[in-house]
């Protein structure tokens, strides 16, 4: 068979089998078809750790504060964390904005001392507005970073300020949920409505008593017991003399932690607080093995 003859034998092999829909033509075209295939890009997630310890009680011999706090992308992709402050509602945003901040990264908890100075990249504000503690972080990776809160002289007295950190990770137009971490900066009341020391009496964790000299007042005088200016346990008379406190009695915008200082006021004949004060003294709210406890003191 010569060549040309080949030829045209293999083009009338080609059209029969095409024609007559064999399996090896089938094989022929199906293998020019296209596959689709789906990648998992990952997630972006967030968590926030150590704001609990700025919780302060601010006093004569207590003004500044300085702790860490941790930042992470808590995702499987890396990240940009950004975060912005809020103060809860209920709590004193005038105390809020009288608590300077300078806030700074470093490489570890254990160098935000004190002592330590502020370093590059720092950013500063108050508990009201402090501009964004920023970092590009890896999946899975931290950022530290050392706040130090300092009162300043114009802060209000008996004030409670519960402020939030709120944190999120981005990777371009991907954001994750919003995370906080909340704290409670507290301020005593000023001297002139001090008054004297409550006689205070723990009871285990589960309330705290307080008591008061009621001096030469009536014996039906009602009194109060207050946090900054809320109300907290049940109004009494001298009769009893006396006033229980428990952990649930604390408004929740003071947190869940910290010492609070209590005041207890003369009430006039609507209930409402006087000037009056007939004592005060510290609580602290901490956590112990049953739930929230309260204690005598600081």
């Amino acid at each position: 068979m010569n060549r040309r003859l080949r030829l045209v034998v293999a083009v009338l092999l080609t059209a029969v089998f095409v024609g007559g829909g064999s399996s090896a033509a089938w094989a022929l075209w199906s293998a020019s078809g296209t596959t689709a295939s789906s990648v998992t890009i990952g997630k972006l997630s967030a968590s926030i750790a150590g704001t609990s310890a700025l919780t302060t009680t601010f006093s004569s011999t207590v003004t500044s504060v300085t702790k860490p706090i941790t930042l992470t992308d808590s995702g499987t992709i890396a990240g940009t964390a950004t975060t912005t402050v809020s103060v809860v509602s209920g709590s004193s945003t005038a105390l809020a904005q009288a608590v300077t901040v300078v806030a700074w990264p470093v490489a570890a908890t254990a160098a935000c001392t004190t002592s330590a100075a502020v370093g590059s990249g720092s950013v500063t504000g108050t508990w009201a507005s402090l501009p964004s503690m920023t970092s590009k972080l890896a999946a899975g990776a931290s950022a530290i970073w050392c706040t130090r809160s300092t009162l300043k002289s114009s802060a209000p007295a008996s004030a409670t300020a519960t402020v939030n950190v709120n944190l999120t990770v981005a990777s371009g137009s991907w954001t994750s949920g919003v995370v906080q971490g909340g704290f409670t900066l507290t301020t005593p009341a000023t001297a002139a409505d001090t008054g004297p020391a409550l006689v205070c009496t723990d009871h285990d964790g589960w309330y705290v008593e307080v008591r008061w000299d009621a001096a030469d007042r009536p014996k039906d005088t009602w009194y109060g017991a207050f946090v900054g200016t809320t109300a907290v346990g049940q109004k009494a008379q001298d009769y009893s003399a006396f006033i229980t406190i428990a952990p649930n009695d604390i408004p929740a915008s003071a947190g869940t932690s910290g010492t609070l200082p209590v005041t207890v006021k003369v009430l006039d004949s609507a209930g409402n607080p006087t000037s009056t004060v007939a004592g005060s003294g510290p609580v602290t709210l901490f956590t112990q093995n049953n739930g929230a406890a309260i204690r005598c003191g600081a």
